[in-house]
């Protein structure tokens, strides 16, 4: 289930940022039951020239995108993965629920300078995304590709008599085999159990009568061994399979039943071991993916509210969670109370639909406003 924030740039125009959060407050919070109200912090980031921020505003889209794919996938793959054990597991960001990760953000001086360039920080964000974007894929492939080849071997015990396996179904002393005489296994389906009952022994010429024994038994056929010369084996072959009975010569052998085995023990030991260390890896690098995807919003907020409200940087960030039953209410407080300024273009009634779809998207409000779904 996920949950709607809005990140939101609050405009000053020289009144103080705790007047901003009074009437933030005031108007939305407590008994107006609009929205739950956090302040966001951001940090005093270069600002650079109004080229720069333009030609950066375009690009911190496409980051913000990759950001969301990446966090998505993640999340996605964790959910897919977890089972009875893990159901019960959190992802969590920097060892904190993802809401109060959120509630409580702190920018991360250490990993992303905030004197650094804008456009080397964003660059920066977006190598840390494709990073594990490209993790993600070669973990996802790697997974993928030890099922494939244990779901190869189980179809083809699952399969036809002339492709399966048959160690572990037929028993060597069912078997008779001397210089004139062999013995066949037949998949027999149950449908024709009659059929092959009254008619084995016609087939060919060289049956040995009442040879036929059920050697096992599945779902909607049965093994069957028969005997008979190997001179009529292919005549044999052919006449059973025009009663829809399929009939192949088999030998045992121990060692090749061995590898068989050992083979099968070791994919799935295989998918077990990528299983779990995906899941690992999910856990660790969706906080990762997370951090990194709001450090993009936080340089979002910025630069747009830049390019929206002018120098120097005036405004108050804030995240919101908003009463999703009345968000055209709050939409028209906000508009009321922080876009009197605004041009007349701006208009409540054009703004961003917060039903469609999911992640991080701009709205066109008076105010800067991006909507993310967690």
């Amino acid at each position: 289930m996920t949950t709607t924030y809005w990140l939101v740039s609050l405009p000053l125009r020289g009144s103080s940022a705790d007047a901003a959060w009074a009437t933030l407050q005031r108007h939305t919070g407590g008994s107006n039951d609009l929205s739950l109200n956090y302040k966001m912090r951001c940090p005093d980031l270069r600002v650079g020239t109004l080229d720069s921020l333009l030609a950066l505003s375009d690009d911190l889209v496409k980051v913000n995108a990759l950001a969301e794919q990446v966090v998505e996938k993640v999340r996605r793959q964790f959910g897919e993965l977890g089972d009875a054990t893990t159901s019960e597991r959190e992802l969590r960001v920097d060892g904190e629920s993802v809401e109060r990760y959120l509630t409580t953000f702190e920018w991360d001086e250490a990993k992303n300078p905030a004197r650094r360039a804008l456009k080397e920080t964003v660059e920066k964000l977006s190598e840390r995304l494709s990073r594990i974007d490209e993790e993600f894929k070669l973990k996802c492939g790697q997974l993928a590709t030890s099922k494939n080849h244990l779901n190869a071997i189980v179809r083809k015990v699952g399969s036809g008599v002339n492709a399966q396996d048959l160690s572990d179904k037929v028993n060597p002393e069912d078997l008779v085999q001397t210089e004139n005489l062999t013995t066949l296994v037949v998949q027999v389906p149950k449908l024709k159990t009659e059929v092959w009952t009254s008619s084995y022994e016609t087939l060919a010429s060289f049956v040995v009568p009442r040879s036929s024994k059920i050697i096992h038994v599945e779902d909607d056929y049965e093994l069957r061994t028969v005997v008979l010369f190997r001179r009529v084996v292919d005549a044999f072959t052919t006449a059973a399979r025009e009663i829809g009975c399929t009939a192949k010569e088999y030998s045992h052998d121990p060692e090749a039943s061995r590898a068989a085995k050992s083979q099968r023990g070791a994919l799935e030991q295989e998918v077990v071991q990528r299983r779990d260390s995906l899941l690992e890896w999910c856990q660790i690098s969706y906080g990762e993916a997370f951090s990194t995807m709001m450090h993009v919003c936080t340089v979002r907020v910025f630069v747009e509210s830049i390019l929206r409200y002018g120098l120097p940087p005036d405004f108050q960030a804030v995240l919101m969670r908003p009463n999703m039953k009345h968000v055209s209410k709050l939409r028209k407080v906000l508009n009321q109370e922080f876009g009197k300024d605004a041009s007349s273009h701006w208009d409540d009634e054009i703004g961003g639909d917060e039903k469609s779809g999911g992640g991080l998207v701009e709205d066109m409000y008076s105010y800067v406003s991006l909507t993310m779904k967690v």
